[in-house]
């Protein structure tokens, strides 16, 4: 109904005017009879009121009731034709859907008639290509049976000249044995000749080796003894060492006590000094026992300014310092504890 309105926009807008002054028609037919106006009243009583004044009268279109009735029966055609045209539509429809349907079947069996014979062909080219495999195996076999025969042919052959071969050399064998008889004979008697001159050789080598062994034994005994002088001279060496450091290290220390000494000998101070006071004194000094250097290290709390100026005066107070024992004792850099 919906897409026949769509289709037909004019024809429903004179429909419905046509309905419009229908319907006006019939109600000014109710309300104005004879020139008097009815009123509904609360009560539910109608009063008629009659004109009093005359008024203009009112300018109004007659509605023919054919003409009315003509067009209604129209519209009731027009609806009846709507009807039986949206019947034959939707018959239509069903029809075509009907025909679209039988059209699907109609394809669906030519697509399987159209893959059953497709399986017909593969199943007969399968069946083809089985008979084709068939008839190569046949032949593949006959091949075989004609190339066993030219080989069994040949191995005939072969086996024949083998024989022929194999005689030959067992009559080659036969004259290489008694060849190798007389070689054996030959062999044995330069085998017993060798012998015996290997057994020669043995007792003298026996013989050598055991002069061999007397002198190596007195060689490593004369080793033995060689080592141990070594080793008693490494061991008396090493105690002449330890006991010149032992000599020297006391020769240093007193070295070294008698330049605290000296340095003592000339300390002077005037200021009073505590008893335990003391100072790490570090002296520089030439062969000649001048003093290029003095560095006070290490002092304790007692250890004052005053303190750490008279030590170093009585250093530079004690020049020449005193020389060592001997040369080699002598150090550039000479560290002690000095106190007053």
């Amino acid at each position: 109904m919906f897409a026949f309105i769509f289709r037909h926009p004019i024809a429903l807008f004179f429909a419905l005017v046509l309905h419009a002054m229908v319907a006006a028609g019939l109600v000014w037919e109710r309300f104005v009879v004879d020139g008097a106006i009815k009123v509904s009243m609360d009560e539910g009583e109608q009063t008629e009121i009659t004109q009093i004044t005359e008024i203009e009268p009112l300018k109004t279109f007659t509605v023919d009731s054919a003409l009315v009735k003509e067009q209604l029966a129209k519209i009731k055609q027009d609806e009846a034709e709507k009807l039986a045209e949206q019947k034959r539509l939707k018959a239509q429809s069903i029809a075509e859907k009907r025909r679209l349907e039988q059209m699907k079947r109609q394809q669906r069996l030519e697509q399987q008639k159209a893959e059953q014979q497709k399986r017909i062909a593969e199943a007969e080219a399968r069946k083809a290509d089985e008979a084709k495999r068939l008839a190569e195996i046949e032949r593949q076999k006959s091949l075989a049976e004609q190339k066993r025969a030219e080989a069994a042919k040949r191995a005939s052959k072969q086996a024949k000249k083998e024989a022929e071969l194999a005689e030959k050399k067992r009559a080659e064998a036969q004259k290489r044995v008694a060849e190798a008889e007389a070689q054996r004979k030959a062999e044995e008697a330069k085998k017993l000749a060798l012998q015996k001159k290997i057994e020669q050789q043995a007792a003298e080598k026996k013989r050598l080796e055991a002069e061999a062994l007397q002198a190596r034994l007195r060689k490593e005994q004369e080793e033995a003894e060689r080592q141990l002088q070594q080793q008693i001279a490494a061991e008396e060496a090493k105690k002449r060492q330890l006991a010149k450091q032992r000599e020297l290290k006391n020769l240093r220390e007193t070295y070294v006590s008698s330049i605290a000494a000296k340095v003592k000998d000339n300390w002077r101070t005037a200021s009073n000094v505590s008893e335990k006071a003391q100072c790490v004194l570090s002296i520089t000094q030439t062969p000649a026992g001048k003093i290029s250097g003095v560095t006070v290290e290490n002092c304790n709390k007692f250890a004052d300014k005053q303190f750490i100026k008279d030590a170093k005066n009585a250093v530079y107070r004690a020049e020449p310092m005193p020389a060592p024992p001997v040369e080699e004792l002598f150090e550039r850099n000479i560290k002690f504890v000095f106190k007053p």
